[in-house]
């Protein structure tokens, strides 16, 4: 009996030891290829700031000018799935830190994941979006108009503001909360075309998960303005998508950062 209690004592601790919580980094837009998956930033796009997150990191890399809805070499849901296949299942556990376009890329995979993630095997804990541009960006579709639909990459085209409002589901997170990061310190020119609070690439309708696009300066549930001159103008309302929030350690106004600036705020 004894020598039965010792063997299960070993199995259990054994599984115990060999069990890992990892923090997964997905990136967003870039000039830049980072095509991987592991422990390694290929190309340095996360720099110093991974470092406010402890313990092992993983980074999922794709091509930073490519669709982030794209499956294939260099792909971002190709190399998610992967990514998340090899280190989020079984005894492991990974919370996913994903930044602008990265979360598009996550939120996008979580919605045609096909059942909640728990269900499918995966063990994730929450998402961090920082600054995330699921909502699109007016930047992309300024680009668009000015050079006629000519202009810009394949990521360029992903973030004109109806094409990814359209693109998926954004209610459906695979049962996943997805914890948002929006930052407004914006910059001369960008912040001109960007409606309400904005970090210079992203505006609030966006890095906050509203479910219309519009001109915002809080990040909250749910948020009813005036718009229009006086007295035609009407309120509308403005609610977040189901199963996102803004981070709890975040306030309504966000924090004053620009779109690079946020990155080094994972640790949320």
């Amino acid at each position: 009996m004894r020598k039965i209690l010792a063997t299960l004592t070993a199995v259990f601790l054994a599984g115990s030891l060999s069990a890992q919580t990892y923090t997964v980094f997905i990136h967003g837009k870039s000039d830049k290829n980072h095509n991987g998956v592991g422990t390694t930033d290929v190309n340095g796009y996360w720099g110093s700031s991974v470092n406010s997150v402890s313990g092992t990191r993983i980074f999922i890399g794709y091509d930073g000018t490519s669709d982030p809805r794209s499956y294939g070499s260099s792909r971002a849901q190709t190399n998610i799935a992967t990514g998340l296949t090899n280190y989020c299942k079984g005894s492991n556990s990974c919370k996913i830190v994903c930044h602008s376009a990265g979360c598009y890329a996550i939120e996008y995979w979580l919605s045609n994941l096909g059942s909640t993630a728990s269900a499918k095997g995966f063990n994730l804990t929450k998402v961090t979006a920082l600054a995330a541009a699921s909502g699109g960006s007016e930047l992309a579709n300024a680009l668009n108009g000015i050079t006629f639909g000519f202009g810009g990459n394949a990521m360029d085209k992903s973030l004109i503001v109806t094409t990814a409002r359209g693109a998926f589901n954004h209610n459906n997170t695979a049962g996943v909360a997805v914890n948002h990061v929006p930052g407004y310190k914006g910059m001369f020119g960008a912040s001109a075309i960007l409606p309400g609070e904005d970090d210079y690439a992203v505006a609030y309708h966006s890095s906050c998960a509203y479910n219309r696009a519009g001109g915002l300066n809080k990040c909250q549930a749910s948020l009813t303005q005036y718009e229009g001159l006086w007295p035609f103008g009407s309120n509308k309302t403005y609610n977040q998508y189901s199963g996102h929030y803004r981070a709890p350690s975040v306030s309504s106004t966000g924090l004053y950062l620009d779109h690079g600036q946020i990155k080094t705020e994972g640790w949320r």
